[in-house]
């Protein structure tokens, strides 16, 4: 067996690296609130006819369950939506001042448009197109989440890549908007 020198350790196969890893740089950093880019909240409440809309709200009601300990029923919350909106949007709003990050959020106008866009749906041909737009009032919302978790959880994902479930989602939701569309432009 061959003798080591002052200073050298012997060679482990079995011990874990030593060398510093770039891309494992902030492991485990979750964000505060649900990550999404603007232009991918936009274009799947869109495609998906508002179901995305559904799962922004689930996602960020399971947050506030995990992050702040908050004893809700996050799909019972998705669900009703339109209705408990504005408890979500005023915890947004303090968490963004409470960053000490500029935050205009405007929780209770937000949330009575989310409501009235949400019934604008039993409008007669064409006029219920206008409750897909859904999403508007959630962009100011989703802009003060991203700003919070830029700041509070810099490593965290921004979720702005489109994956292969939401390129699904976008295509059959695209072609099932298309044809409801056509199929009110034709006459009977």
């Amino acid at each position: 067996m061959k003798e080591q020198s002052a200073g050298q350790e012997a060679f482990n196969p079995y011990a874990p690296p030593k060398a510093a890893l770039a891309d494992a740089a902030a492991p485990g950093v979750q964000p505060v609130f649900f990550p999404v880019s603007l232009p991918k909240l936009a274009l799947m409440s869109l495609a998906t006819l508002g179901f995305y809309e559904i799962y922004w709200f689930y996602k960020n009601w399971k947050c506030m369950q995990e992050n702040f300990g908050h004893k809700i029923n996050a799909p019972i919350r998705a669900l009703f939506f339109p209705l408990v909106s504005y408890p979500l949007f005023r915890q947004i709003r303090d968490h963004a001042a409470g960053a000490r990050l500029e935050s205009r959020l405007q929780a209770g106008l937000l949330a009575f448009a989310v409501f009235i866009i949400a019934v604008l749906y039993r409008l007669p041909d064409p006029w219920w197109l206008v409750s897909l737009l859904g999403f508007l009032p959630l962009l100011p919302v989703q802009s003060a989440v991203n700003d919070i978790n830029a700041k509070l959880a810099p490593g965290a994902d921004g979720n702005g890549r489109f994956s292969g479930w939401n390129i699904a989602g976008i295509a059959a939701g695209g072609i099932v908007l298309a044809l409801a569309i056509i199929g009110m432009l034709v006459p009977e």
